[in-house]
């Protein structure tokens, strides 16, 4: 290795790795212990804290002094500057980040604390698993396999002859990702949707279209949307999922009084 044209030795490089480790050290935030990142503040006795913890806190916890209104310039210029590991380290991830790009890894690091999505979706089922992003796929085949289903380019629902009000939700796994979707049978009006598992910014990666065609294939609907986060509000508004009137479901129903609906997941680009 060499700097300015002059070579550094292995002591040399030991002493840079200890500096990179003191300026760590200097940006752990005394309360969280998390690495803090702009804007930092000072306290009376010149000690740091981030700007998550000092709404929450009454006095510097290092000396108990009082909190200044002024920013630490030099520190956060350093935060810049330093590649940091991902907040998520302590779970398994191995990646380091500059500043400008660790909250952007933050948000889809596959070693994010997630709750079952289960849970998250409402479905009026309780689970109380913890887990780790990459690992929610497994979960879901392991303990919900009954909410499962595979998927192989499309997927075709064969709705019964019925049109009392019903709901009903299964999970699809395309393209390495999870997908959720919901049907909704409501006054004999069908809604239905998929929606994205995960970080919301994934979801735009991805498109969906719904078909309901009559027996022959000669007439019915086709309806296109961007795939939208789970956790969204509104799952069932119009403009999120298909909408159908009961004079339609009738319409395309089989002679047997069946109803056939087709999902297909796409990639935005294809």
């Amino acid at each position: 290795m060499r700097v300015h044209d002059k070579v550094v030795t292995p002591s040399m490089q030991t002493a840079v790795s200890d500096i990179g480790k003191s300026v760590l050290t200097e940006l752990e935030c005394p309360s969280c212990k998390e690495l803090m990142v702009p804007p930092i503040t000072f306290c009376l006795g010149g000690h740091n804290i981030c700007n998550t913890c000092r709404p929450t806190v009454s006095s510097c916890p290092t000396c108990k002094q009082g909190f200044l209104n002024i920013r630490n310039v030099a520190l956060e210029n350093l935060s810049r500057q330093m590649r940091s590991p991902c907040p998520y380290s302590r779970y398994g991830c191995k990646e380091t980040f500059s500043y400008n790009a660790i909250r952007e890894h933050e948000a889809i690091c596959d070693y994010r604390p997630q709750t079952c999505p289960v849970d998250d979706l409402r479905l009026k089922l309780i689970c109380t698993w913890t887990g780790i992003a990459k690992d929610v796929k497994k979960h879901l085949q392991t303990e919900h396999k009954e909410l499962c289903e595979d998927y192989n380019a499309q997927h075709l629902l064969l709705l019964p002859s019925s049109n009392a009000s019903s709901y009903s939700y299964k999970f699809l796994f395309a393209y390495n990702e999870i997908f959720c979707y919901r049907l909704l049978i409501k006054r004999g009006t069908m809604y239905v949707g998929l929606y994205y598992v995960g970080a919301a910014e994934n979801d735009s990666k991805y498109r969906y279209n719904v078909i309901v065609m009559d027996n022959e294939g000669t007439e019915g609907v086709v309806v296109k949307h961007l795939v939208r986060t789970a956790t969204e509000n509104d799952v069932f508004f119009p403009k999120n999922c298909l909408k159908l009137h009961r004079d339609l479901t009738e319409r395309f129903r089989n002679e047997k009084g069946e109803l056939s609906v087709l999902i297909k997941i796409l990639r935005a680009d294809e």
